[in-house]
């Protein structure tokens, strides 16, 4: 029954967006470089599915999980405040004088730091629709870098320069979408 219970909390935890982030492998420079340098030839012309939360939990839809050990142990769920429309644009090189006239939904954006080891890391899940065809994309960027700085025990303050994660995660879902068509 032990052994049981054990396989049922191990299957469970796999699953979670936090768990699946921690054992993700860490992306390079060298990848980080190569996504940069992709040029996309698109134009967003609409970003929906943003969804702010309040009570956030580890299953909002836009969510930053803070989490460390820094003496005592803090975990939170906090919304992400940025201008998604504007992030997802500059994220995918958006040109309105593009042939490809896109929508990008967000389904998902997760976004982790952690303290030790110190690394900060993104999910994205997005659809992307381009004309009346319909393209799902996934991606995770997951940099060994600190992401936050704890304030105090229970508040912790997220440092600027993991937006690139988020910025190299979306354009790298919108890689994978279309790489499908």
């Amino acid at each position: 029954m032990y052994r049981l219970m054990l396989l049922v909390m191990v299957t469970l935890l796999a699953g979670c967006a936090t768990n699946r982030l921690h054992f993700a492998p860490y992306t390079t420079e060298q990848e980080l470089a190569a996504l940069e340098k992709q040029r996309l030839d698109v134009d967003v012309i609409e970003v929906a599915g943003i969804e702010t939360c309040t009570s956030c939990t580890e299953n909002s839809k836009i969510v930053w999980h803070a989490a460390n050990y820094d003496g005592s142990l803090y975990e939170g769920f906090t919304a992400l405040p940025i201008n998604w429309e504007q992030l997802v644009k500059a994220s995918l090189n958006s040109d309105p004088a593009a042939r490809s006239k896109v929508k990008v939904v967000i389904e998902r954006i997760f976004l982790k730091t952690w303290d030790d080891p110190a690394y900060f890391a993104c999910l994205s899940d997005i659809t992307v629709y381009m004309g009346t065809f319909k393209y799902a994309g996934k991606a995770v960027i997951k940099i060994q870098a600190p992401g936050q700085r704890l304030l105090t025990p229970n508040l912790a303050l997220l440092d600027p320069a993991v937006l690139r994660a988020v910025r190299m995660s979306l354009k790298s879902a919108y890689l994978n979408a279309i790489s499908t068509h």
